[in-house]
């Protein structure tokens, strides 16, 4: 999936959102409310464009990155809560892709890629499970 926010001069609007998006826009409108507690910001990079940090204090929970048709969920997290999700039954299939995850100082690189096919039973509860933790 293409990233379509690469003008450091054109912060994404709310309509750009949904038709760059497509159908996965209201996955990420449920990824927002589930974080609705945290603040959201535009940070732009020029390697990847803009995406939206949703965090606490500065500490970012996670990254939402726009797609073409879809979006990306970025996030670090800490080696006990990657031990409790490897071990938590309702995220099976997430499994593979935190058990490789790689690990950083600021923790375990996590990525998931959101379109409309996506199964939003896996992503919205790990979402919702990682919000817990951290609070």
């Amino acid at each position: 999936m293409d990233r379509p926010f690469a003008d450091a001069a054109r912060r994404p609007t709310e309509v750009a959102l949904e038709s760059t998006v497509g159908r996965a826009f209201g996955r990420y409108e449920s990824i927002l409310r589930l974080a609705a507690a945290f603040s959201q910001e535009w940070n732009f990079s020029k390697a990847g464009g803009w995406m939206l940090k949703v965090h606490h204090r500065k500490k970012a929970l996670l990254y939402l990155i726009p797609l073409v048709d879809g979006f990306r969920i970025s996030m670090a997290i800490r080696e006990p809560e990657r031990e409790a999700f490897l071990h938590d039954p309702d995220l099976a299939s997430l499994h593979d892709n935190l058990a490789s995850a790689r690990k950083f100082s600021e923790g375990f690189a996590v990525q998931f890629d959101v379109d409309d096919a996506t199964d939003s039973a896996t992503v919205e509860p790990f979402v919702s499970k990682l919000i817990a933790a951290r609070r």
